[in-house]
């Protein structure tokens, strides 16, 4: 599987979100309102005793999860929704994204960057497109490198690669590699801490993409990388 494929993989996937009984219309409509902006179907079943008062989200591939919504009523406020479906909305790609340009890659890299830089373990892998953008980053890259994190930089040759120290450089003259933008960061085998952001570049400076903290979605992006380019996971 290639990182494109990746990207169209988690663009596509179909998931649904169900409450089950007892859910009020008022409260179902809500639930739908928050989540409109996202690639989700939201529904109400009756599952019975068991599942009363539960909201479960499913993937395309049948996978779920469930968490308790019980205490869910209407008018239901933001911070109440967050609250009680975190369990269920850190799994939901809520940031998927179809026209970003090249400043909010930037800025949407700073997020899983900056999270490897507070935990300061584990493995990174950013992928620049070309040796010219490492360039750029070389100061963030060698801040990066001060920490206990194994670096990893992937760019097509264009001139010559800056040297920084920390940080394992992989010139690779490779399609892909040109046409997509990633950070990923490994939470130090933790699957809490993972988070990735990956994307590609469909027109000049206009990408499309998404990032994640689905821990599937982050081993998924590293295995690709460990096989086709051999850089340690």
């Amino acid at each position: 599987m290639s990182l494109r494929d990746i990207v169209a993989r988690v663009g596509g996937r179909e998931r649904t979100l169900v409450l089950y009984e007892p859910v009020s219309d008022r409260l179902l409509e809500q639930v739908r309102e928050y989540l409109a902006p996202y690639p989700l179907t939201v529904e109400r079943r009756d599952g019975g005793e068991a599942l009363s008062g539960t909201a479960e989200l499913t993937d395309g591939d049948g996978s779920w999860v469930r968490t308790d919504c019980s205490d869910l009523s209407a008018p239901l406020r933001p911070e109440t929704f967050e609250a009680t479906l975190s369990d269920v909305l850190t799994r939901i790609d809520r940031t998927t994204f179809t026209s970003y340009d090249g400043a909010r890659m930037v800025s949407a890299s700073r997020e899983i960057e900056d999270r490897a830089w507070r935990f300061g373990r584990g493995t990174l892998h950013a992928g620049f497109q070309r040796a010219s953008a490492l360039r750029r980053q070389t100061d963030v890259y060698r801040r990066l490198a001060s920490k206990d994190l194994d670096i990893h930089a992937y760019a097509v040759p264009e001139g010559d690669a800056p040297t920084l120290d920390g940080v394992t450089v992989h010139l690779v003259d490779d399609e892909e590699i040109a046409a997509t933008w990633f950070v990923v960061y490994d939470g130090d085998g933790e699957d809490a801490s993972k988070c990735a952001l990956l994307a590609e570049e469909r027109d000049p400076n206009v990408f499309r993409g998404f990032w994640t903290y689905d821990p599937r979605v982050v081993d998924t992006i590293l295995s690709h990388l460990s096989t086709r380019y051999a850089a340690p996971t």
